[in-house]
This record gives structure tokens, C-alpha cells and sequence, in this order.
């Protein structure tokens, strides 16, 4: 089995892995804010932006049936 696919099994198995990313992902955006909010802010209008264009351009943001994960 591939990697990515042993990670992402153990991730809808085990909810504790899934809330402990979430945690920790929590934590970083908690201490960049307390440090300097301004890259926060300016990673929100990014991915806000992104999401917009794509949504007026008619863009599918999920795979396609059709599409295949190759990483090599």
C-alpha cells in the first residue's frame, strides 16, 4: 500500500489523529495571530479570492470522477 493511503485510512479510523491536527493547526494560526496578524489576514483574502474566481469562472473545486492521484 502506498503511504498516503496507510496515512489517510489511519486518519478515518482514528478521530484522535484528525482532532490532533486540527489542535495543532489551531495552535500555529493562534500564535501567528499573536505575533502579527497581518499574514493571516492576507492568507484569509488569498484563499477567499481564489475560491471566488474559481466559483465565477464555473470551476469544480473537488476531483473529478475521472481524475487520478499520481504523485510519482
Amino acid at each position: 500500500m502506498d503511504r498516503i493511503e496507510l496515512v489517510k485510512e489511519l486518519i478515518e479510523r482514528e478521530p484522535l489523529v484528525r482532532w490532533t491536527a486540527v489542535a495543532t493547526a489551531a495552535l500555529v494560526w493562534l500564535t501567528v495571530a499573536w505575533f502579527s496578524p497581518l499574514p493571516l489576514l492576507v492568507a484569509v483574502l488569498l484563499v477567499a479570492s481564489v475560491f471566488a474566481v474559481r466559483r465565477r469562472r464555473g470551476d469544480h473545486l473537488g476531483p473529478r470522477p475521472d481524475d487520478e492521484l499520481d504523485l510519482f
